[in-house]
């Protein structure tokens, strides 16, 4: 892409600002992990390391619900320019006793568009002990509510929720 995802212009704004305020419609504090604070530059919301430098998502999400003071935390990739707050706050309300609520979407589970419990911590942490950062296999190591689409038909949800960016031509003309 040339430059940081997170600083993206995407309708006008930089993604991790339009991500961020999304998200804040249904989470409070967001929290954001860019790997090392400062890497973006001055932002609108608190930020936490990463759990270890260069172990990708995963880092950054146990740094995350570590520092979260809720239970259960809500998780959106900053490349994610649709997020969305009434689908998390739906995850978040389905949840019972399990390590993560997941949306599935049009390529399967959504793990960076879901709502994370503490009680996943602990194989988050074994995962990047071992050096295994993929999240959909992490998923199937934890107990996930995997929530399909005709769940939530009845809420406005903008299908593109879990749409990520990946190539300049995703920003729609704008760098």
């Amino acid at each position: 892409m040339g430059k940081d995802k997170a600083l993206l212009v995407f309708e006008g704004r930089p993604l991790i600002e339009r991500v961020g305020e999304r998200l804040a419609v249904a989470a409070s504090p967001v929290l954001v992990a860019p790997g090392r604070p400062g890497r973006l530059g001055s932002l609108s919301f608190p930020e936490v390391p990463d759990w270890a430098p260069g172990c990708g998502p995963l880092g950054g999400l146990v740094a995350g619900l570590q520092a979260s003071p809720h239970e259960l935390t809500a998780v959106v990739a900053v490349d994610m320019p649709y997020a969305s707050s009434e689908l998390l706050a739906f995850l978040a309300s389905l949840h019972q006793d399990e390590d993560a609520v997941a949306p599935m979407g049009e390529t399967g589970v959504e793990p960076l568009h879901a709502v994370y419990s503490r009680s996943a911590l602990p194989v988050m942490r074994e995962a990047l002990s071992k050096r295994q950062y993929g999240l959909r296999r992490l998923l199937s190591r934890l107990r996930v509510r995997q929530v399909e689409g005709a769940e939530w038909a009845h809420l406005d949800i903008d299908p593109r929720f879990a749409f990520n960016i990946n190539r300049p031509e995703d920003l729609g003309g704008e760098v």
